[in-house]
């Protein structure tokens, strides 16, 4: 059995999704996803959302098969500290193994790219493997299976419907502006400039574009990004927060921030003549982009 540990926001989610059933078509099917981790991180962002967003439907590991594979099975542990402990000292143990063992650790430099290891991992046995997979490379692979698979299963009502429709008649441009908890560490290095640079780049390519802002701190946007002229505030919040994900992708063109929310956006919402436009570096510690090949960096 192969399980795949899920966390983070929509953004990541989606990434270990596209690898999920990469190795499902062509590693093995007898596979299950490990979604412990929103058990206990239920507050950060709004939880597990692939089946309400895109009414995906995962086989789940239990906390006795993950327990089993990984060493860790935090319900044994009554206290959050001892929870974290116990899991932090689980990943130290397996950090170290290499892939004669059952834990795969895919951070750092590989996951930004294919990894070719699980083309020679032994499927006679159990391997545990979490990571971001951070980069089209799985997507790629499945690309017209996942396109079909990742559609927004809410029909969209009010005024989001209405910005839908005049998104898809103009030459709307999605200009996504992460505040919030990218303030202040690896991934706050997208100035002003960068969005300057990026609008100058579509108003020289595009006639009449009309941009949409979506960001989580409007108050930020009011107050810096005059230079867009006028242009139209979206923001959804809280589970209704992937709405905007959603709205992006209806978008005709798309400037996004090193997030992979809005890489999403983008990436879904691409048509035949579509601009998208990327940061050039995608977070302080780490010389490369989160961009598609055909993508514009800046």
């Amino acid at each position: 059995m192969y399980i795949i540990r899920f966390h983070g926001g929509l953004g990541n989610q989606i990434f270990e999704y596209c690898f999920y059933r990469y190795m499902q078509e062509n590693i093995s099917e007898d596979l299950k996803a490990d979604l412990t981790w929103f058990d206990r991180n239920y507050k950060e962002h709004q939880g597990y959302e692939l089946d309400r967003v895109f009414g995906i439907k995962l086989r789940t590991a239990s906390y006795e098969e993950v327990a089993r594979v990984h060493e860790y099975y935090p319900r044994y542990y009554p206290l959050a500290a001892l929870r974290y402990l116990a899991r932090k000292n689980a990943a130290w143990k397996n950090r170290g193994r290499d892939t004669k063992d059952a834990h795969i650790y895919d951070f750092g430099p590989m996951q930004y790219r294919f990894n070719p290891v699980y083309l020679t991992l032994d499927s006679q046995k159990d391997w545990y493997i979490e990571g971001v997979f951070c980069s089209d490379a799985y997507f790629q692979k499945c690309e017209e299976m996942l396109r079909k698979e990742l559609k927004f299963c809410v029909p969209l009502e009010g005024r989001n419907h209405a910005l839908k429709e005049e998104m898809e008649k103009c030459q709307s441009v999605a200009v996504h502006v992460r505040r919030g908890d990218y303030v202040g560490n690896v991934f706050d290095i997208i100035g002003l400039e960068y969005y300057k640079k990026a609008a100058e780049y579509i108003k020289e390519r595009v006639a009449d574009p009309v941009f949409y802002v979506f960001s989580d701190d409007m108050d930020y946007v009011a107050e810096k990004f005059d230079f867009l002229g006028d242009y139209i505030p979206v923001h959804n919040e809280g589970k209704a927060s992937y709405i905007d994900m959603q709205l992006i992708s209806s978008c005709q063109h798309m400037v996004i921030a090193n997030s992979t929310f809005s890489y999403w956006g983008a990436l879904l919402g691409e048509k035949e003549n579509s601009i998208v436009i990327a940061p050039s570096r995608y977070k302080a510690d780490v010389d490369i982009a989160l961009a598609r090949d055909n993508w514009v960096l800046v």
